[in-house]
């Protein structure tokens, strides 16, 4: 386990491990307008990526953990939260690391030419990146994406994403 996954499943958990940081809280939009598809981005009304769910954590711990609204950064005036002090400052050297996929749409959608919203807790990190999918009570769109050629869906879904994206 890497230093960064024992100080992400340190804040998961509760155990104090983790060091203070510099970091500082994103900033606040005060115009009160929805941030929601901002540069093409799927985001609910607030801005917040992934449903406030940590990007770094998906790769420290293979795991879907809602971040903390005091370990915030703004990455391309989009706002995610993290589960330490550690997770933000790791994110906020390298974000593109982290971001999700195709503006943080759904994977599968990008693949059939479509944007669909997402169930942030359901996603699969694929060569060094994060895609998140839709899951609702009729479609589980990892479980299509799992069952198809990957490869393919990778590349139809890249050349959707190029069209589409702001």
């Amino acid at each position: 386990m890497t230093k960064l996954s024992l100080l992400v499943a340190a804040a998961i958990t509760g155990i104090a491990l983790i060091v203070p940081s510099k970091a500082n809280t994103a900033p606040t939009s005060g115009s009160g307008e929805s941030r929601a598809y901002l540069h093409s981005y799927n985001l609910p009304s607030s801005g917040l990526a992934l449903e406030g769910y940590c990007p770094v954590a998906y790769f420290a711990v293979n795991k879907a953990v809602r971040g903390k609204p005091e370990f915030a950064s703004t990455h391309d005036d989009v706002t995610y939260h993290f589960v330490s002090a550690d997770a933000k400052e790791a994110f906020d050297a390298n974000p593109e690391k982290f971001v999700p996929a195709f503006g943080g749409w759904c994977a599968f959608g990008m693949a059939i030419s479509d944007k669909f919203p997402v169930d942030p807790t359901v996603f699969k990190i694929v060569n060094g990146r994060l895609f998140v999918f839709l899951k609702n009570k009729d479609v589980n769109a990892l479980e299509l994406w799992n069952q198809g050629n990957e490869r393919e869906y990778l590349k139809k879904a890249e050349a959707h994403w190029a069209k589409v994206q702001g």
